[in-house]
């Protein structure tokens, strides 16, 4: 019986995992960007704003996607019935990437963040 996912579908699998992930991570990295002051050495932002979400959801995004393309690319490389052992490790450490640069955004977010709520109304 042939297997249903074999290693070269689970190699380009950990691919494209590991590029969503790189992709959401660097688009909450810009995010955090975009709002850092440098004078100060804070992000300052509006808590009940929408940036607050795509720096969360970018950063979730590009941890789940990082680490399941991870445990992916790592289930097929190195495997000996796997053809493209070199895409396997390419997704493999993409997906490595991916999790550590939203890891290290997130602290750099959390330990740098100055919230500045607006008022609401009139």
């Amino acid at each position: 019986m042939a297997r249903k996912y074999t290693y070269e579908k689970q190699a380009k699998l950990s691919v494209v995992l590991g590029a969503i992930g790189a992709i959401g991570t660097l688009g909450a990295m810009a995010c955090i960007l975009q709002a850092f002051d440098w004078s100060n050495f804070w992000i300052a932002y509006n808590p009940h704003g929408r940036r607050i979400l795509a720096i969360g959801g970018g950063l979730f995004v590009g941890f789940v996607a990082g680490a399941i393309g991870f445990l992916v690319g790592f289930n097929s490389a190195g495997q000996r019935m796997n053809t493209k052992n070199r895409l396997a490790w390419t997704g493999f450490f993409l997906s490595a990437a991916a999790v550590t640069l939203a890891l290290c955004s997130g602290v750099f977010f959390y330990l740098t963040r100055y919230p500045i709520p607006l008022k609401r109304g009139g």
